[in-house]
């Protein structure tokens, strides 16, 4: 049988700056992957984390040597935590979030599922 696997999107955070990367999961900003400025070693250059608004556990960040080792590890956390989270928690964190931001921004939210 086949693992499942997830799909994320690592972008630059900024234009032509390539040592800050936004990460996606569908349709959503979900964490960064970034040069870490104040590494105490080459080891722990690059630093991941996942940020999405709701609890996150001690182990959905961390710091390596290198970019694609941080992607890797944080691909690893994000399914391990898709799969740890309870069923609706991270959707409903979502929802929540975006009327949030609706309502700081003067719009309409009336068709927000509470």
């Amino acid at each position: 049988m086949a693992a499942n696997s997830i799909t994320l999107s690592v972008r630059p955070k900024w234009p032509d700056i390539a040592d800050d990367y936004l990460v996606w999961y569908g349709g959503k900003e979900i964490g960064r992957v970034r040069l870490a400025r104040d590494a105490k070693s080459p080891s722990t250059a690059w630093e991941w984390y996942i940020c999405v608004p709701m609890a996150v556990p001690e182990w959905g960040k961390g710091a390596t040597g290198s970019r694609d080792t941080a992607i890797r590890d944080f691909g690893s956390a994000w399914g391990r935590f898709l799969k740890e989270a309870p069923a609706g928690h991270l959707q409903r964190a979502w929802d929540l979030q975006s009327a949030a931001q609706s309502r700081a921004s003067g719009t309409d939210i009336s068709n927000v599922v509470p």
